[in-house]
């Protein structure tokens, strides 16, 4: 039954994955050591954006639709295999929830809304890496476990991305850190996916 379904994220090269993944983890980086002041205000300010927050949502609640709409157009569509039966109703709840997220639960729909765009995310270079060659394709894993681990945090616990941000901006040294270490990652990432994979 499954075998008509070709995923997207199944044909990922695992080359071309990983110099984007390097390339954005490099320029995200390279912001917040460059900018540091604007990088640590921006940190500060999002749990009292919460029109960002809603902007972030509804990108999240069109992917997870796309995820779900069954039809030949869409190679987004995933099965849901035991589950796949539910698959109208999650269609038909994914506007309605969408909305009461952005409208009733305002308060730092940010934070929820980027650790669900982050569960999203993470499995587009997790596909791409899965039983791969050569062995260094574990660093993707290796960078992805974690951030899926705080932003399950996020979603239900939000507050804590103002409580860790407000940390962090107010010890520099472990920022710096921080900043350089996502640097360096990057930058092995995008070695390893131009001479390897």
């Amino acid at each position: 039954m499954y075998e008509q379904y070709s995923h997207l994220y199944d044909r990922l090269p695992l080359g071309a994955t990983g110099i984007v993944m390097g390339c954005i983890l490099i320029l995200l980086h390279l912001v917040a050591i460059k900018w540091p002041e604007q990088t640590k205000a921006t940190l500060n300010r999002t749990h009292l954006r919460p029109q960002w927050g809603a902007l972030l949502m509804c990108v999240d609640f069109v992917w997870i639709v796309l995820l779900l709409i069954r039809a030949d157009w869409n190679p987004l569509c995933m099965p849901l295999f035991t589950f796949e039966a539910f698959r109208p109703y999650l269609l038909f709840a994914a506007p309605p929830v969408c909305f009461v997220m952005c409208t009733k639960s305002t308060e730092h729909l940010f934070a929820r809304a980027l650790g669900l765009f982050l569960l999203l995310m993470a499995i587009v270079p997790l596909s791409a890496a899965f039983l791969k060659d050569p062995v260094t394709r574990l660093l993707i894993p290796i960078w992805w476990y974690p951030v899926l681990t705080v932003a399950m945090f996020w979603i239900v616990k939000p507050y804590l991305l103002r409580d860790w941000a407000a940390w962090l901006t107010k010890h520099p040294r472990i920022y710096s850190i921080g900043a350089w270490s996502g640097l360096i990652y990057g930058a092995v990432i995008l070695v390893c996916a131009i001479l390897f994979w």
